[in-house]
């Protein structure tokens, strides 16, 4: 099982970043506290968004894994849904129960991401697969048309690019054409698959991205990178940072307002320099290299 998990993708110039990193140890959370890993993470960002052809409106940010990603995707899409939540809390804002709808054969992230936003792990649907392990979109909508007559929110849809077991990808054109009549979130989960779309005979695996809401691609699965880095991008990422900013008295010194602090897009506030590892593999190699 040594090689089962994905864990092979490290490269020489990735431990060159790794070595470098170490005893530096910057905290990345704010651009005052390390200029070069808040610029070299906007970049490398980029870098990928680019190369998926992802448009310009999605910005990103760097977590460790998918997961984490998720739950921070649908932190949002359940802010927008029902916006004083995050002050009030489920009960408190008089939210309604929400659903997040997901294939069969989709990653565990998202019983998890529910679990930690108070969403219930039941609230996650698993949807049925059809015969090559693809989400069956009929069946989603048929789906989501009951939860509606029960009076539940149908909340987002997780289509997934890559599926652990199978490798399976999701009709994403027609999930989101689901989403965009039934006003929900659509979050796509590239976590294993969308790193491959970075090559020219697998462009058809981002038919549909840019109608998503938020993405998540990991390139220490696909890209070389060396665990941990995943990247979480979002459709307008100040919608992320709506959710998550929150600066006390004693951060306030550290901030400038006119740079991009990371510490704003998430519940971190130490965060690793992670973007110089894969920095150094890009830079290395290359675009063409990469490919």
């Amino acid at each position: 099982m040594f090689l089962g998990y994905f864990g092979w993708t490290t490269t020489a110039p990735a431990i060159l970043g790794e070595i470098i990193t170490a005893p530096l140890n910057v905290n990345a959370m704010t651009w005052r506290t390390c200029p070069a890993a808040t610029e070299l993470e906007t970049l490398v960002i980029d870098w990928i968004r680019q190369w998926m052809d992802l448009p310009r409106e999605f910005g990103g940010v760097v977590y460790d894994t998918a997961s984490v990603g998720v739950m921070h995707a649908l932190a949002v899409a359940r802010e927008e849904a029902a916006p004083s939540v995050r002050k009030r809390g489920l009960i408190g804002a008089g939210a309604p129960v929400f659903r997040i709808y997901a294939s069969e054969q989709a990653h565990s992230s998202a019983e998890k991401a529910a679990i930690a936003l108070g969403l219930g792990e039941e609230n996650v649907q698993r949807v049925p697969a059809d015969a090559n392990f693809c989400m069956d979109p009929s069946a989603l909508r048929e789906m989501i048309e009951r939860d509606v007559r029960d009076n539940f929110k149908a909340l987002a849809v997780i289509a997934t690019v890559g599926t652990t077991s199978t490798a399976s990808v999701d009709p994403v054109p027609e999930i989101a054409r689901i989403c965009r009549e039934n006003k929900m979130w659509l979050h796509i989960d590239g976590a294993y698959g969308a790193g491959f779309a970075i090559l020219p005979e697998n462009k058809r695996l981002t038919n549909g991205w840019g109608e998503a809401d938020s993405i998540v691609v990991n390139p220490h699965k696909s890209l070389f990178v060396p665990l941990d880095f995943s990247v979480l991008y979002v459709r307008d990422l100040d919608r992320l940072r709506r959710v998550f900013t929150l600066v006390p008295e004693y951060l306030r010194g550290d901030t400038v307002e006119v740079q991009k602090n990371y510490m704003d897009y998430g519940i971190q506030l130490g965060r690793r320099f992670r973007a110089l590892k894969a920095w150094m593999i890009f830079r290395s190699f290359g675009r063409e290299g990469m490919a």
